[in-house]
């Protein structure tokens, strides 16, 4: 814990060395009253990184073991080959919001302490619409499910707005980090591997991409807007998050009808992907290997998500004609 710390709203600054670092309880400004931190005990430090642990020792042995069974167990090839791809994309959006938290935490914000934001654990990073919601939805058009996370930053106790900036944008280090370690892979005369694990390693370094260059977009609900209107003043920046409140549906939304409309997970992953297989192709990642690997992370049949699409789009238009007859049928004054 920080000996002085400076008030965020009324920049008093409170003098915390005489506090016992036995127990844990939060700080409040001399001055304003309000709260400024939180008295963390060196015990509790432990305890969080054993968690941060443990969560990182599971994801890689739930990597190395479907790897395994990938590799010489052909019977389990599907269900090894999701599990791997499936347990990298989790491990990946986990450290993606640890690493929003942990700068958090460095910069001032001590409430992702208590929150468990830092323990790496894939179920504190879950919220509805963005992990499960709209995941689901583009899951029953493309038969990949690509799940999301969030962390609940205070930025008020982030005194300067370059740290703010710092701690919407450092998730992308996850996504850097596992392209470095999936290229080294892939381009590693040590190790020898099947072309259908070839395609896994393919498929899982073009996911991070994805992702990568998704999240620095400067759309709303994203981390590229959110980074851009920290810079702002307060006023600009509660703007900002208003905006980025009411658009994030829509815009989600839009985005799962070109999935439905334009087919963008099929087999030629055409569309939008164009430019981003210009960068693929820079970093030797092949497109037919990216295909292929798209296979092992569609646990459904894609007749049968084509049936669920099918159903899916009747219900939605009868709803629609429903809505609009009743509409039709209203009396006017």
């Amino acid at each position: 814990m920080k000996k002085f710390i400076v008030c965020p709203y009324c920049e008093s600054v409170n003098d915390n060395s005489e506090i016992s670092q036995e127990e844990r309880f939060f700080l409040f400004c001399h001055n304003c009253d309000e709260e400024i931190g939180e008295v963390i005990p060196k015990l509790d430090y432990f305890y969080e990184f054993c968690h941060f642990a443990f969560n990182f020792l599971l994801y890689v042995c739930l990597i190395a073991l479907s790897a395994e069974f990938f590799e010489n167990y052909p019977e389990w090839k599907i269900t090894s080959g999701f599990i791997f791809t499936f347990t990298i994309m989790i491990f990946s959006i986990a450290l993606h919001e640890f690493f929003h938290a942990f700068f958090a935490f460095v910069f001032g914000d001590y409430s992702v302490f208590s929150k468990g934001y830092l323990r790496l654990n894939i179920f504190k990073y879950i919220d509805g619409l963005n992990s499960i919601f709209f995941p689901s939805l583009i899951f029953l058009f493309s038969g990949v499910f690509f799940p999301g996370g969030a962390v609940f930053i205070r930025e008020e106790n982030i005194r300067f707005r370059i740290f703010n900036f710092i701690v919407n944008i450092a998730g992308i280090f996850s996504q850097v980090i596992f392209i470095w370690i999936i290229l080294i892979l892939i381009n590693s005369e040590t190790y020898t591997f099947s072309n259908d694990f070839k395609s896994l390693l393919h498929v899982s370094a073009f996911l991070q991409i994805l992702i990568l260059i998704s999240n620095l977009l400067p759309i709303p609900g994203l981390d590229g807007w959110n980074a851009i209107f920290s810079l702002m003043g307060k006023s600009i920046r509660n703007i900002g998050n208003i905006f980025s409140n009411l658009l994030f549906f829509p815009i989600a939304l839009g985005f799962i009808i070109c999935v439905y409309s334009f087919r963008m997970f099929d087999e030629e992953l055409s569309f939008m992907f164009g430019y981003i297989f210009v960068l693929t192709s820079q970093l030797n990642l092949d497109k037919q290997l990216i295909s292929e690997g798209f296979s092992f992370i569609q646990p459904i049949n894609l007749h049968t998500l084509e049936l669920f699409r099918d159903r899916f789009m009747s219900f939605t238009n009868s709803i629609i004609e429903t809505i609009h007859s009743n509409m039709l049928d209203t009396p006017k004054n």
